[in-house]
Order: structure tokens, then sequence, then C-alpha cells
């Protein structure tokens, strides 16, 4: 008949496994009614399998052809069917993804972390050399005055401390008088460039341990 001779020619009765589709039909069906429940020729119904089956085994009903004849109607299903493999791969794939995503920001975040670092440290080299470096030396090691702590000794906090106290003259070992002026010239930013250079003047873990 045509209906059979089409679905050969053609070879619509076959299953993807990329798309897991496959065509089934019934011929020369005369009830409508039990069409959904009546068994299947051909793809994987394979005159075993209805419409309800298909369905029950988790084939989605994609598309459905009918033609009128002598004898009823025939009818073509195309089935589909997700393809765990696929979705398994699928999801895989989105997930390195994801993890990519989260790798290449973490480490343009650290990138950046490193480039803020190193423009202050640049900044606070300049401030430092023209300020401060002939009083607390090249190293940030010497007692200004034999008064002050070495700078390349306190933590960012101490060292904000020590430049706020002089600006509010709650400070003085000594030499506050000669501290004050440059004290009053540092903004926050400056501070935390100016120790930032410091940072990198401490030696290195390696140069230590020898």
């Amino acid at each position: 008949m045509k209906l059979i001779t089409s679905i050969t020619l053609g070879l619509l009765t076959t299953t993807s496994l990329l798309a897991n589709t496959t065509m089934c039909f019934k011929e020369n069906h005369s009830s409508m009614a039990t069409i959904e429940t009546v068994t299947l020729d051909g793809g994987e119904c394979s005159s075993t399998k209805s419409v309800k089956d298909m369905k029950n085994e988790g084939w989605q009903v994609d598309d459905i052809k009918i033609e009128s004849s002598n004898k009823g109607n025939n009818y073509i299903y195309i089935f589909k069917k997700e393809n765990a493999l696929a979705a398994m791969d699928e999801e895989k794939l989105e997930q390195r993804i994801m993890q990519k995503l989260e790798v290449r920001k973490q480490e343009e975040a650290a990138a950046k972390k490193i480039e803020i670092k190193q423009r202050m440290s640049k900044n606070g080299r300049d401030i430092y050399t023209n300020t401060c470096q002939s009083c607390h030396g090249n190293k940030a090691e010497k007692k200004a005055y034999n008064t002050s702590r070495p700078l390349i000794n306190l933590n960012l906090e101490d060292f904000q401390q020590s430049i706020r106290d002089y600006t509010l003259n709650d400070y003085d070992r000594g030499m506050a008088t000669v501290m004050i002026p440059y004290a009053n010239s540092l903004t926050v930013k400056r501070v935390k460039d100016i120790y930032s250079y410091i940072q990198t003047l401490k030696p290195k873990k390696e140069e230590r341990s020898k």
C-alpha cells in the first residue's frame, strides 16, 4: 500500500540515538476512540505497544499524521524521548562551563587584587621615597630619631592608628612636632599605599630561612 511504501522508501521507521525519535503507524483503523490503546506497527512500537504504552515508557507524541482510506484511517505517530545519556552529557557540559566560568571569575578577581596592590605599591613607593625614607630607612627598618618603631614591623591597624594619633596630637614619642606635618598631608588612601609598599620591603620567606 501507499503508506507502507512511503515508510519503507523514506526509512521513516527509525530510532535516532541522538534525537531518540521513532515513528509508529496504524493502517485502516476504523475507530478513533480506540487508536490510543490499539498496538501500533513499526519503530519502537513493533506491533506490541500502543500510544498509551509508549507514553508510559516516557515517549511523547511529537507529531501525528492522519490519512483517510477506504477502510478507515491511516495513522502515523512521531514519538520523541529524551535521551538520558545526551541529557547527562549536556548536564556535565553545563557543569564544566559553570566551573570554568567560576575559575575564570576567581582568576580575574585575583588578578584585579594583584593589579590594585601593584598600583598601591607604586604610589606608596613614590610617597615613601620622597617623604619617609630619609628618616625611616630604605627598608623601613630604622627607628626614626631613635624614638619611633620601625615601620616594617607595624601592621596596617597600628600604622593607621599612629598616623591618626599624630594628626589628633595624641601621640608623641619625643618628635611629634617633626611628624605631625607629614601626618596631616596623608589621606587614608595614601596611608594604605605607603603601607602596601612597605610590605614589599619585607624579606621573602626564602631569604628569612637562610
